[in-house]
């Protein structure tokens, strides 16, 4: 695909993990969790993925710390891997419990990340020092993207390999997210891809996105998911 500008947009994503509780190599008294079964959809039916490093980290805090607060934080980070990680803030939902955190991706090292916290404790980050887990978890992420527009309403994620937005012309319900998603895959002779729910700031415009990965993104991929979300927008308009 021909690079065009990048765009630089803040927005957030919706999606249901799979989470499981770090206990070793962490400060005491602290909770960390990671998403242990990223792009379940993807990877649920995929064979071979053997993950080798943390995918999603969150390191639960005392407070919500804002976005701008948390990439503040994250240019003074000094474990050698700083400029690769990829730092956001979510909220992870446990039924009726509802806990902050702060997410990183491209973490090098299990072992490294009591350094992480260190570093984050130096400069007045409280962290958690309980959090009620439950296998699944709804997180909102807030988050930087990078994205190239490769045709109207379809974006490549530059920060984030494997990953493409497609823009909604209007916000889906969670039901409706999930029947059109459903009806997508039941009906495309596509590669395999998982989907979420998302929403950034584009052009000072909120816009409703559907974020989508695939070992196998590409602009056909995402223009065959536009028009099948646009069939299901035509079938279910008011």
């Amino acid at each position: 695909m021909k690079t065009g500008k990048l765009i630089h947009s803040c927005g957030s994503i919706i999606k249901e993990e799979s989470i499981a509780p770090i206990t070793v190599h962490i400060v005491s008294h602290t909770v960390v969790a990671e998403a242990n079964k990223p792009y379940a959809n993807y990877y649920g039916v995929a064979p071979f993925y053997m993950p080798t490093k943390p995918n999603s980290l969150f390191l639960f805090t005392q407070e919500f710390y804002t976005l701008e607060e948390v990439l503040r934080f994250s240019k003074l980070i000094d474990i050698g891997c700083s400029e690769k990680l990829n730092v956001a803030v979510s909220v992870l939902n446990f039924g009726n419990e509802h806990y902050p955190a702060i997410r990183i991706k491209n973490f090098p090292d299990y072992q490294k990340i009591e350094n992480l916290q260190s570093c984050l404790m130096e400069q007045g980050v409280e962290f958690a020092k309980k959090v009620h887990l439950s296998e699944k978890a709804l997180i909102k992420t807030s988050k930087c993207f990078l994205l190239e527009k490769t045709a109207e309403g379809i974006y490549l994620d530059h920060n984030q390999s494997k990953t493409g937005y497609v823009a909604l012309q209007r916000l889906f319900s969670k039901q409706e997210f999930n029947e059109a998603i459903d009806a997508i895959r039941n009906n495309l002779n596509s590669p395999l891809f998982d989907a979420a729910r998302g929403a950034m700031i584009l052009d000072g415009t909120i816009t409703d996105v559907v974020r989508v990965y695939s070992e196998q993104i590409n602009a056909d991929l995402l223009h065959l998911i536009q028009n099948q979300l646009e069939v299901y927008e035509l079938n279910h308009a008011d």
